[in-house]
């Protein structure tokens, strides 16, 4: 919310009521005196005027087409270069047989801005549009011929005041008057000016609260009639609303134009006279600097209306005086001289009492962020009145265990702000390729956090290596202990994987009912590994996998996978396999002991 949102003066609801109704009669006037524009005369092929109809807000405004309704500061400078692109803003149509031609095809504007606020009541700002580019098609419609503009060039320089009549208090919207002036520089043979003086005075209205702001505005543009314009004297204005958070603005905004007047109907026909055009922007800031994107569709043929437009800007906020209230306030003077004319000589005029500020910190509390918590009171601070936050994740630095990375909320003090890691094994979600399963890091981002051994595939835990035995015996060696410690660690991730069968097999040498007796023996030595061996020192209940998660199996040389005639062949058929045989949605509540063909899913 402004500074100037809950300042308490001498003037009523009601007396703000009828100051609002006078700015409405206001802008009816205006729209009356411009409908008495001449009509132009019939336009000829050499068009001309300001095809471009995006009238931007003056910088430091908090909407792309709508200007703020109050002035907030002392004495605060802005500046903004907003780039803007408008496809297809001149087209001709003809009536019957629909036939068309992209006299415009593409504008390309660069608008270079900056605006001064003072005295918490006038603001005066400069833009200066640069056409960069420009192009469309030569060519005829009828009995109409044109010559497709291109090349680059000024526009007409805009100078623009802005009157703060009313400032916000509480949730009663704050007004102002208007004016912009243009001067004609720009070449209006290639639609970048008018070649006239245009005027157009305006009321806005609006309000800026912590999360939410809204605002509307109306005007009439003056343009004194001039053959073959394309564009004349027009109602103009706009509405818009958006959310804030976390110094991030998104909300849409439309602004339309209605002609005045029929200046262009010998060179454009199939054309209405109402050009709307709606925008979704997001602006960020990032201390005083504001970063801003949006585009939208137009809607309506009118001449300056394009298919679509896109928008991107930056630009800059700096106060140039601490932003408090003292004796230049609004409405201190008029409170003063109300209560001198009563008061006694000795006593001092009475002063409008101060701003809420719970916490203490210097701001106030409509513009405080965190109005309970003391914080940062500089202007221009991200979420200010907001204990530090450097990386602006939410997490205040006292309490985030990494305040300079963006994170994530944590139960865990050591994790608290810090991104998300949901396998635990170190690496970030973002950067981790396999962000369920741990894993070491890898150069190879396409590996980094991944099992080096051990992938959960479909109804397999998947080992890449084997697990190897004594010769003839059950007894695992030492150097297969870090791959089962792998298996554990995919079984602790995955507490739905409720049955697990460790199968053990032979290659062909032997009797079979040895090679059955030796893999089945293997298979228990693996599943009295898994059950005994820790998982996570750190769990609260730490110890091995639970043995109704394991069954083990033994089926001797009866399921080779390679040929048994050869070493090569041998060494593979030699194995330990994990068939994954029931999952559950129950977690551990669902881990049963028996049959597995018998156990509820």
């Amino acid at each position: 919310m402004r500074s100037g949102a809950m300042r308490s003066g001498p003037m009523r609801i009601g007396e703000r009521a009828r100051r609002l109704l006078g700015l409405v009669a206001l802008a009816g006037l205006a729209a009356s005196l411009t409908s008495l524009t001449p009509r132009r005369a019939s336009a000829q092929a050499a068009a001309k005027g300001a095809l471009d109809q995006l009238d931007p807000s003056p910088a430091g405004d908090a909407f792309f087409s709508l200007p703020s309704a109050d002035v907030a500061s002392r004495l605060r400078v802005s500046a903004q270069l907003l780039a803007s692109y408008a496809r297809d803003p001149l087209v001709l149509r003809r009536l019957s047989g629909g036939s068309t031609l992209e006299w415009v095809r593409d504008q390309a504007v660069l608008h270079a801005q900056v605006s001064v606020q003072a005295a918490r009541r006038f603001e005066i700002d400069l833009d200066m549009p640069v056409t960069l580019a420009v192009g469309g098609t030569s060519g005829g419609l009828g009995n109409v011929r044109v010559t497709a503009p291109s090349g680059a060039g000024a526009g007409d320089l805009r100078a623009g005041v802005r009157v703060a009549l009313l400032h916000q208090e509480g949730w009663v919207p704050a007004a102002a008057l208007t004016f912009s002036l243009w001067a004609p520089i720009g070449a209006a043979t290639s639609f970048g000016g008018a070649g006239v003086i245009r005027a157009q005075p305006g009321v806005a209205i609006g309000a800026e609260y912590a999360h939410f702001l809204w605002g509307a505005s109306v005007g009439a543009r003056f343009q004194p009639a001039t053959p073959n314009a394309v564009v004349g004297s027009r109602i103009a204005g706009g509405a818009g609303a958006a959310l804030r958070f976390a110094g991030l603005t998104v909300g849409p905004e439309i602004f339309y134009g209605v002609d005045l007047g029929d200046p262009r109907a010998a060179l454009v026909t199939g054309t209405n006279r109402v050009g709307i055009e709606a925008l979704l922007g997001a602006r960020y800031r990032l201390g005083p600097i504001v970063l801003g994107l949006g585009g939208g569709p137009g809607l309506g043929r009118a001449v300056g209306t394009p298919t679509y437009r896109l928008l991107a800007s930056v630009g800059g906020t700096f106060d140039a005086l601490p932003d408090r209230d003292d004796d230049d306030a609004p409405g201190h003077a008029a409170g003063a001289a109300s209560a001198g004319a009563g008061a006694a000589p000795d006593r001092p005029a009475a002063r409008p009492e101060p701003p809420l500020d719970t916490d203490g910190d210097g701001v106030p509390d409509a513009e405080d962020a965190c109005p309970s918590l003391p914080g940062d009171a500089t202007p221009g601070a991200y979420r200010r009145g907001c204990p530090p936050d450097r990386d602006r994740d939410g997490i205040f630095d006292a309490d985030d265990a990494c305040p300079d990375v963006p994170g994530v909320e944590s139960p865990d003090p050591a994790r608290n702000g810090c991104p998300l890691d949901s396998d635990g094994d170190g690496i970030p979600d973002d950067k981790d390729a396999c962000p369920f399963d741990k894993g070491p890091a890898n150069a190879n981002p396409k590996l980094n956090g991944c099992p080096t051994s051990v992938v959960l595939e479909g109804t397999q835990i998947v080992i890449l290596q084997q697990v190897n035995f004594e010769t003839g015996r059950d007894e695992i060696k030492k150097d297969s202990y870090g791959l089962l410690e792998q298996v554990a660690a995919v079984l602790a991730a995955h507490p739905e994987i409720a049955r697990v069968a460790v199968d053990g097999h032979t290659d062909g040498r032997g009797a079979d009912k040895s090679n059955v007796n030796l893999s089945e023996r293997r298979a228990l030595a693996v599943v009295r590994w898994l059950t005994s061996h820790v998982v996570d020192p750190k769990a609260t209940r730490p110890g091995g996998i639970d043995a109704r998660r394991l069954e083990a199996r033994g089926f001797g040389a009866r399921r080779p996978i390679a040929d048994n005639k050869t070493d090569a062949g041998r060494a593979k058929n030699r194995r330990v396999e994990f068939q994954i045989r029931r999952r559950t949605d129950k977690g551990e509540a669902g881990w049963l002991d028996g049959p597995v063909e018998e156990a509820p899913k």
